[in-house]
């Protein structure tokens, strides 16, 4: 690039100006670079850095390649490039250049005043010295004008520049036409200022000067202004930074303010240019405390252990040398070489560390061998001394995080608002100046509670980390377990968002986890593809196998068991493999209470109008109250029937015949007529239902429990539907030993003169008895079919191998399986093992049923078939396959129906923004079994004291 321009005679003022006089500048904004101007030159004080380059005229390179050069006096003309001509000469006449940082260069024109440089100007020469001009200001200035020069191919010059951007001057008699080759160089042209000790970082110290300005250094508001605009200005430097690095430079400095004052100035002292670099310098001394040995800061942390030395050496060839500390100041860390100076890396290797330190610290080198052996004592003093104070501050803040990890996690555990975190740090202040008034160290404890971060953002990271956390322990279990169960229910929400809860059973060592995978927000439809499509989203996730799913259970739902488009049809053909389908047992137990007690439904809207009367005006509640206290009633309230609720009957209906004889008299008080009360046949319903609805709920509440076996629920089930035919003949017999309060009533029943005939009422009531006998044989179907087969889960020594139904189990060996079995059923050790099962299995059930203390020694009855499966030696490989697998079934969805109690009461009315990752948070952790890994945690995150 050859760019050609003619000066004729101007004053210095009128070049750096734009050919008008030099206004007036402070003096404190004199640089070196100005004082260098010839004396008596106007704008002698004026920057000639960007202001000559930016003003000066250039032209075409198409003139500049037809323009004659002549040549200095007495010497040959040459037209074309002077290049050349310049490089014989070296660029620079004697006493034509300035001195500046490296790789800047000011050139002179020997022979010619400032006048020769302006085209179209008459004037005399100015006397005195060089004139001094900068290369690269001419070159930006023929771009900006010249737009046609942009985007050029360059050729590579000889060092590695763009070709013919060498820079050269080619001087001859005044008034001659020069021509001028300018070559581009690396670094900015502006001069460095003087700057302050201890500042080495020029745009520390531009923003410096911006940040401590005084409005009283000014004479008014209009120059304070300008002023202020002219510091931003050299601090962000617009004219070189884009948008985003002038953003990168303003987040640098709010980073820098916000960082513990034990750190500050250790990343202040390391200059980092943006925040990456900053938390680089950060993660990299966190990375040294966290290897074994570094928690105590020595100078053995900068030696490097025998056997880093032989890794190092294996993989790379070079090894760090102590030697290099004293003489560069450079240290070990994490098997690299670190500049304590500037923080950065080098290659371990003398000569690149030789050239780092006379390249980037030549101001130190250039020292005596004591002055520099002393300074870089003293910088690793420093460095000493901060990452001391680093690793105190980290190993105090750890146990902050920790604490704050485990409160939060009490906050989880009992669903309360996220905002609680900052009641709970207020409420220990307020108790710990009297709890600990007689400890020595009392303010102190009160320092460590007051720097408790638990602030409500706070606690919601950490709530949202310990939930991620408890994933990965469930994902890690996940993938060493041999097969799993799955179960499945969906529901709404508060805000009407349908939530569908995705949960496993399975086997890890000898402990059986029903843990919840995922609770998907299903929006618009919930038809089985939607829930197949979500399941698998969750698998994927989690990494989950669809092929170890043995089992699937749910409610029954068209969605999810349709013959066609259900879920269950879609899941079979992604596993390529039938599985095992369960419809809730808890489900259908409802379901047989409902049908068998259809008679029930006008007694319950007979029975909700009058709590509804007494319980939705304010007057008639606490009037009723009074009264049942009064009278020392045994309940002081009635309960609103929900149709949801799987004891909700039962309860409403315990607690109205209760009071039957005081709401009986509060409502004639009122005057309200309800026959009813009164009615004789309605009475003996209400009784008789109130008995019956009773014993379903005793049932319901057995089958309600997590971690209960198929096998044991459908026990119970069995049990009770000889209880149906113990209480269809209790009532043929006329004895109504299980009908308490139909008993009452009919002996003390006054309300009729006509005699009553019982005959027909025990067997109108024994019909429905006898009825819902037939609806619970005709449910259930899918386990009395595996009947047989779950009875193998705790007693397969009595177990027949024709009689088991393995057709779901496909990928079962059931030859080994059955010469296993034979084998087993041959052998007493192993068949003595299961009988002793069965043993402390009653014995579990006993302390269950009498609700005493549980012993210590006895686990869980999951857990305890579990260890005597895994008991048995790998020569019964497939039998422990079927019963590990027959232990994940799934009796029941209470699991799902207990997950979205908790999310009701979560996320409530009153907290009904709650995000659906957070409500998920929320859920898991309150419902998991496992325990967040807060050391792990801890250390995984910036340590920050409370503000």
């Amino acid at each position: 690039m050859v760019v050609v321009a003619a000066f004729r005679g101007v004053t210095w003022g009128e070049l750096l100006n734009g050919c008008a006089p030099a206004p007036a500048r402070s003096p404190a904004l004199r640089t070196p670079l100005q004082d260098a101007a010839p004396p008596g030159f106007p704008g002698r004080r004026m920057p000639v850095a960007r202001g000559a380059s930016s003003l000066l005229p250039a032209v075409s390179t198409q003139e500049a390649a037809t323009t004659e050069t002549p040549a200095p006096s007495g010497g040959p003309e040459r037209t074309g490039s002077a290049r050349p001509a310049a490089r014989a000469r070296g660029g620079t006449s004697a006493g034509g250049g300035l001195r500046g940082s490296r790789s800047r260069r000011w050139l002179g024109v020997r022979g010619a005043g400032a006048g020769a440089f302006l085209p179209g100007r008459q004037g005399t020469r100015s006397p005195g010295g060089p004139s001094l001009v900068s290369p690269r200001g001419l070159y930006a200035r023929a771009l900006r004008r010249r737009p046609a020069l942009r985007g050029r191919p360059r050729r590579r010059g000889r060092r590695g520049l763009p070709g013919g951007m060498e820079a050269g001057w080619a001087a001859g008699q005044p008034g001659d036409i020069v021509q001028v080759t300018v070559k581009e160089e690396d670094h900015a042209w502006d001069p460095e200022p003087c700057q302050p000790r201890g500042v080495s970082c020029p745009g520390e110290l531009s923003r410096q000067r911006f940040r401590q300005f005084c409005y009283q250094e000014t004479p008014g508001p209009r120059e304070a202004l300008r002023r202020l605009r002219e510091l931003c200005h050299q601090w962000l430097r617009p004219e070189t930074h884009s948008k985003e690095q002038i953003l990168e430079l303003l987040v640098l400095e709010q980073f820098l303010a916000i960082l513990p004052e034990e750190l500050q100035a250790w990343v202040r002292e390391q200059h980092p240019q943006s925040g990456d670099e900053a938390v680089t310098v950060l993660e990299d001394l966190e990375r040294e405390l966290d290897e074994p040995g570094q928690q105590t800061p020595s100078l053995e942390h900068q030696k490097m252990t025998a056997a880093k030395k032989a890794k190092l050496k294996t993989d790379s060839g070079r090894s760090f040398q102590e030697a290099w500390t004293e003489s560069f100041g450079v240290i070990e860390r994490n098997g690299k070489a670190s500049c304590i100076l500037c923080s950065k890396s080098v290659v371990c290797r003398t000569s690149s560390v030789r050239r780092h330190f006379d390249t980037n610290h030549k101001s130190i080198a250039e020292l005596g061998e004591t002055e520099r052996k002393e300074f870089l004592e003293g910088k690793l003093r420093k460095y000493h001394f901060q990452y001391l104070s680093f690793c105190n501050y980290l190993s105090k803040t750890n146990h902050l995080t920790a604490a704050s990890f485990q409160i939060s996690l009490s906050i989880v555990k009992h669903g309360k608002p996220l905002s609680d975190g900052d009641f709970i740090k207020t409420a220990m202040l307020s108790g710990s100046n009297s709890l600990f008034r007689d400890f020595p160290n009392k303010d102190k404890i009160m320092q460590r509670i007051s720097e408790l971060p638990l602030s409500r953002n706070t606690v919601k990271d950490r709530v949202l980390r310990m939930a991620s956390d408890v994933s990965q322990q469930l994902t890690t279990d996940l993938q060493k377990a041999a097969c799993y169960s799955m179960c499945l229910d969906e529901s709404t929400d508060i805000n009407n968002h349908v939530s569908l809860a995705v949960i496993l059973r399975y086997a890890v060592g000898d402990i059986m986890r029903e843990e919840l995978v995922k609770l998907v927000s299903l929006p618009g439809r919930t038809q089985g593809i939607d829930i197949y499509n979500a399941v698998m989203e969750a698998f994927l996730s989690q990494d989950i196998r669809p092929e170890k799913v043995v089992s699937v259970t749910s409610d029954g739902a068209p969605c999810m068991v349709g013959a066609t488009s259900g879920f269950i049809q879609f899941f079979v053909k992604e596993t390529k493999h039938p599985v095992i389908q369960f419809h809730c047992i808890i489900h259908q137990e409802a379901l047989c209470a409902r049908e068998s007690s259809k008679k029930l439904d006008d007694i319950l809207k007979d029975i909700s109008k009058i709590v509804n009367y007494i319980l939705a005006h304010a007057p008639n509640f606490e009037q009723f109250q009074a009264l049942l206290a009064e009278v020392q009633a045994q309940y002081n309230a009635l309960l609103v029937y929900n149709n949801v609720w799987w004891l909700s009957r039962g309860r409403v209906l315990e607690k109205f015949v209760a009071c039957l004889d005081e709401i009986r008299f509060f409502m004639n008080e009122k005057g309200q007529e309800y026959p009813q009360l009164t009615d004789v046949a309605w009475l003996n319903n209400l009784m008789f239902f109130t008995d019956f609805i009773l014993h379903f709920s005793v049932l319901n509440k057995k089958l309600q429990s997590v971690g209960k076996t198929a096998e044991r629920m459908f026990c119970d089930i069995k049990t009770f539907e000889r209880k149906l035919q113990v209480f269809e003949r209790d009532l043929e017999s006329g004895q109504l030993k299980y009908f308490p309060n139909l008993k009452m009533h009919l002996e003390n029943c006054t309300f009729t003169d006509s005699p009553i005939n019982y005959q027909e009422i025990y067997k109108e009531f024994s019909s429905i008895v006898a009825a819902a006998k037939e609806n619970f044989s005709n449910r259930f179907l899918q386990f009395r079919k595996m009947e047989t087969t779950l009875c193998f889960l705790t007693s397969p020594d009595k177990a027949k191998f024709e009689e088991l139904d393995l057709s779901c189990l496909h990928w079962l060996d059931c030859g080994n399986l059955e010469m296993e079995l034979l084998e087993f059923q041959e052998s007493s050790i192993w068949k003595n093992k299961f009988c002793d099962l069965r043993t402390t299995l009653e014995k579990i059930e006993k302390t269950e049923c009498e609700g005493t203390t549980k012993d210590s020694t006895v686990g869980s009855s999951e857990n305890e078939i579990l260890k005597v499966w895994n008991s048995l030696p790998d020569n019964f490989k497939s039998m422990k396959a079927l019963g590990i697998a027959f232990l994940t079934l799934f009796g029941s969805s209470y699991a799902c129906e207990q997950l979205f109690s908790a999310l009701n009461f979560i996320k409530s009315d009153r907290r009904n923004r709650l995000t659906d990752d957070l409500s998920a948070a929320y859920v898991a952790l309150k419902l998991t079994k496992y325990e967040p890994r807060f050391d792990k945690l801890s250390a995984c995150i910036q340590q920050q004291r409370s503000h």
